[in-house]
């Protein structure tokens, strides 16, 4: 039986977390209210709704299906690290501004979703997955060295991904059965 107490306690959060990323949303239209510096379009408010929703999804099922400590704090950065590289990706482009290269870190989101699906997400399979990912922003490093010869590689925004990927691989070492 399930503890009312607990379930209103849970519905709190849901609402407080949909709640707080709706506000997110609409804060980009309140600026544009105030100030003309700010100009979205409704593909932009599409695109930041998808990137937001897909947080919240994953913090959902997160809560919902994964135990509790490591598994689901892994599951919840990986989540946080798909979206701040789709969303700085998006923003300013993670090198420089060359789609060809900055292509390199959708692809590693959309291939590492993939392969996790594939997987059904299992705490073995997603710790390879992170660490490939880990691995995969210094080969996009390399490839922009190769491709876009005399433009500086920002290795310090590199190694925050990789180190946000490293995060989630160890979450999901300690979360994989003895």
């Amino acid at each position: 039986m399930t503890n009312p107490r607990t379930m209103k306690t849970a519905i709190g959060w849901r609402v407080a977390g949909w709640g707080s990323l709706l506000a997110l949303l609409l804060l980009p239209a309140l600026a544009m209210q105030l100030t003309p510096e700010v100009n979205w379009t409704a593909g932009d408010f599409v695109f930041a709704a998808l990137l937001l929703g897909f947080i919240g999804t994953v913090f959902e099922l997160a809560a919902r299906f994964a135990q509790a400590g490591a598994q689901r704090i892994g599951y919840i950065l990986a989540g946080i690290a798909a979206f701040l590289t789709v969303w700085s990706n998006a923003a300013v482009g993670i090198i420089g501004d060359d789609d060809a290269v900055n292509a390199l870190f959708f692809l590693m989101i959309v291939i590492g979703i993939v392969l996790a699906a594939a997987c059904r997400f299992q705490s073995r399979a997603m710790r390879w997955i992170a660490v490939s990912l880990a691995a995969g922003q210094y080969a996009a490093g390399v490839a922009a060295l190769r491709l876009m010869p005399g433009h500086a590689v920002e290795w310090g925004v590199l190694t925050f991904f990789a180190l946000l990927w490293l995060a989630v691989a160890w979450c999901h070492h300690r979360a994989e059965p003895a």
